[in-house]
């Protein structure tokens, strides 16, 4: 008892704890899987479909069933045999009944399985949408991971526009500038201002919504840490070994398990075309209360008005247009559930194949991305030098240092779409340990 409420305490305590550290990309995930709204939605159903299997699982049970019923009669009247007149009098009638089905075609036990499978679709269905989520939370990790790098990028432009407007400033003091060159720098520094400004703004709202979709409250005190893994030192998962293994993604499970479950019910549906049998017993007994009858004894006709029944009913299907038509729904649900099927395969199959080849993409666009920031720094370099000696204008200096900052986004941009397309398919290959 102890053990649980330290646990529970702790679980309670953990949105309020979280926010005194920083949060890793597995802490959100794990965070959203508990806490989304999706996810929630998902088990729901799940134990909504438990419920149904339980329902269709004593449907063998026996109906059991008790009535009474009072009636008000008046004038002439049946009592004890003989006829009395004029006499008003009440009919209290009691009455037991019970049926069990036996024999029914097969439709119990297959309408039965059809809601077991249809429960371990349910099931396979909470996986997908964990593998999404994951997904969902890792672009989004990843995006404001990307938005403080830009805006770090952007923050040093805007050191180096003003180191740079200083410098000029000085060279216009000694003659060496015109004021044109002055007004340019100024240019350069507002541009660079505004800038980072629109990078903070794309931090805020990124922040605000990865914890949105993590399911926190607000972002107060939310931060996350920087990934430290290194394109060069990651490799890309093969793609064979995911195509080898699609039968077992749960999406294709989901749909397999739909499929039998439509077999189950097109043959609970045909199972109404065969005779049912039945067992039914009742008893049912009366007595009469006649207003203003003396030494009238309920007992003595308790004992004289009971009877009762066991049997057998058997009921044979000869023309029942409604069945014929449940029938033939179930064969086309059947069907549909095969192209699902089939479609379930291509789509997941085409997944991998982009998730594949868009982290490949991505890895040579990091590779390329370098080699240009490398070449832009180069230039930039060169062109500083020029600029110092008097040998280049400030606009070809301020060119060549958007031509560089221009490159160095887009290595943080192609880093980080390169670790999102290798962790979807890192997830795409570990949705086995569900």
């Amino acid at each position: 008892m102890k053990k649980l409420f330290l646990l529970t305490s702790f679980l309670l305590a953990l949105p309020l704890l979280s926010f005194g550290q920083t949060w890793s990309i597995d802490d959100c995930v794990e965070y959203a899987i508990v806490h989304n709204p999706e996810i929630l939605h998902r088990q729901l159903q799940y134990d909504s479909q438990k419920e149904v299997l339980s329902e269709t699982t004593v449907s063998r049970a026996p109906i059991i069933n008790l009535g009474v019923q009072e009636t008000m009669h008046s004038g002439n009247t049946l009592i004890m045999y003989s006829v009395d007149e004029n006499l008003t009098m009440s009919l209290t009638q009691v009455a037991a009944s019970l049926e069990m089905p036996i024999i029914t075609g097969g439709s119990i036990p297959n309408a039965k399985a059809a809601e077991e499978y249809t429960l371990k679709a349910a099931a396979e269905n909470i996986t997908v949408s964990k593998i999404n989520i994951r997904i969902r939370v890792a672009a989004a990790y990843l995006q404001l991971l990307n938005c403080m790098s830009q805006e770090q990028i952007a923050r040093e432009q805007v050191e180096l526009c003003e180191e740079q407007l200083q410098n000029v400033s000085r060279l216009v003091a000694e003659g060496k500038r015109t004021n044109a060159d002055l007004a340019e720098a100024r240019s350069a520094l507002s541009s660079a201002e505004h800038m980072y400004t629109a990078a903070n703004g794309n931090t805020i709202i990124a922040k605000v919504d990865l914890v949105n979709l993590i399911g926190l409250d607000d972002d107060t005190g939310f931060e996350i840490d920087e990934l430290y893994e290194k394109v060069e030192d990651t490799e890309t998962i093969p793609l064979l070994p995911l195509l080898n293994n699609i039968e077992n993604h749960p999406s294709v499970l989901s749909a397999k398990y739909n499929m039998t479950s439509a077999e189950y019910r097109a043959r609970a549906a045909r199972g109404a075309l065969y005779p049912q049998l039945s067992l039914f017993a009742n008893y049912n007994n009366y007595f009469y209360l006649p207003i203003g009858y003396k030494d009238f004894h309920i007992g003595s006709q308790l004992g004289s008005n009971g009877w009762g029944a066991l049997g057998l009913k058997l009921a044979v299907p000869i023309l029942n247009l409604g069945t014929n038509r449940q029938v033939s729904r179930a064969r086309l649900a059947l069907n549909d559930a095969q192209v699902t099927l089939d479609e379930s395969r291509k789509e997941i199959s085409k997944q991998f194949r982009e998730a594949y080849y868009q982290t490949v993409t991505a890895r040579e666009r990091y590779t390329s991305a370098v080699k240009a920031e490398s070449a832009a720094l180069e230039a930039y370099d060169y062109q500083k030098k020029m600029y110092d000696v008097g040998r280049s204008t400030t606009y070809d200096l301020d060119q060549s240092r958007l031509k560089w900052f221009a490159s160095s986004e887009e290595v943080v941009r192609s880093k980080y779409e390169y670790l999102l397309r290798n962790k979807i398919l890192e997830y795409y290959s570990s949705y086995s340990e569900e």
